[in-house]
């Protein structure tokens, strides 16, 4: 797919800005806080409903503003159009999205119709940081390219928070709530482990994507491994009764632990992701440049994967991404961007992008200062 134009209007420094983009790279310059990066958010704002860096809707209005709002036109790969609209109201707290003039009546219905990728220097969590960054990559991955799973998610996050209220209210009252802590168990066992089979079916597959977008990016002879490490073993069986069973004898075992913290210990929530170069703990023993590449390479393959998943091009999306790497690997990466579909990339660097990129009608170039936008 691809995003013909768009308009912002209010929406954080942008006051009315109208672009119409080109069908391959999208570069947008420009010095830092001038308006770069919101662009990118409101494209987050047509695939995912919301702002991959802002918490709430509210701190997108222009400052002095009531409301803010977004149009634009995607094109699917096939050719369909899709005119979205996009507003928030500040007074009442009321956002709408709606597809050819028909608003959504769940804002869930629309994450995998228009996949997307996103990487900035903030997300290098995801190979230095804590179990929780990668486990954000995996479900934000799996839900664009499977709605049951995205549903099992959110279900399962509701279940872990009324379980953990209960926990709680056992660790500081002592009062016998066992009876009431069974129905969910049963819920958690069940809704944890079809994520767990999801996750691990999905780690089971994308092993040969990471692989292929690491050698396109590196010159040297080194071998990428992702592996899924649950928050308990199943004997490496990937079935939900396999699952299930050992979740179910694990809640038991950790009971007196989960009431001592008053919070739940086993499910997907604990889940780990384990990245390796040449069989060595990426955290422990890479290099910077090998962390950066690392992590590309884990977003290209992103990248490959919804697009075959949703049979749909997903919108790649690089904020600040360049000034992170050396020269060849700017290079490398360039030329791969020159095979996929459309993308967009912002950076203080003016000259970077000329060397390999021809701008006109399919690649272009665009400078942005104080929220105004110029095609260069």
């Amino acid at each position: 797919m691809i995003i013909g134009s768009i308009r912002l209007k209010n929406f954080r420094n942008h006051s009315d800005t109208i672009i119409e983009f080109g069908e391959k790279a999208n570069v947008i310059l420009g010095n830092n806080g001038e308006g770069k990066t919101n662009l990118l958010e409101a494209i987050s704002y047509i695939s995912l409903t919301k702002s991959f860096y802002a918490s709430s809707d509210s701190v997108i209005v222009k400052i002095g503003e009531n409301n803010f709002s977004i149009e634009a036109i995607v094109i699917s790969d096939l050719g369909s159009n899709y005119k979205v609209y996009i507003s928030y109201d500040l007074k009442n707290s009321e956002k709408i999205y709606s597809i050819n003039n028909r608003k959504l009546d769940t804002f869930s219905s629309i994450i995998g119709k228009f996949p997307i990728v996103f990487l900035s220097p903030e997300k290098a969590g995801i190979t230095f940081g804590g179990p929780v960054e990668r486990r954000k990559f995996l479900d934000l991955v799996i839900s664009q390219s499977d709605q049951v799973y995205f549903s099992d998610l959110s279900e399962y996050r509701k279940i872990l928070r009324h379980r953990n209220k209960i926990l709680s209210e056992i660790k500081n009252t002592r009062n016998d709530l066992y009876t009431v802590l069974e129905p969910w168990n049963e819920q958690l066992i069940n809704y944890g482990s079809k994520l767990m089979m999801k996750r691990a079916e999905f780690i089971d597959e994308f092993k040969s994507y990471i692989l292929n977008t690491y050698k396109n990016l590196s010159n040297v002879n080194e071998y990428p491994e992702i592996e899924y490490a649950a928050s308990f073993s199943y004997n490496g069986e990937i079935s939900y009764d396999s699952i299930s069973e050992k979740f179910k004898k694990e809640l038991t075992k950790k009971m007196d632990y989960e009431i001592k913290f008053g919070t739940t210990l086993v499910g997907p929530h604990r889940d780990e992701v384990s990245f390796k170069i040449n069989n060595m703990d990426l955290r422990k023993y890479a290099s910077q440049g090998q962390h950066k590449t690392f992590l590309v390479a884990l977003k290209l393959a992103e990248y490959f994967y919804l697009k075959e998943r949703c049979k749909e091009s997903p919108i790649l999306l690089l904020d600040d991404v360049f000034s992170e790497l050396d020269d060849l690997r700017v290079q490398h990466m360039l030329r791969l961007i020159e095979t996929l579909n459309q993308t967009f990339i912002t950076s203080t660097n003016f000259e970077i992008f000329d060397k390999v990129l021809d701008f006109g009608k399919c690649n272009r170039k665009y400078v942005i200062s104080g929220g105004n936008v110029k095609e260069v």
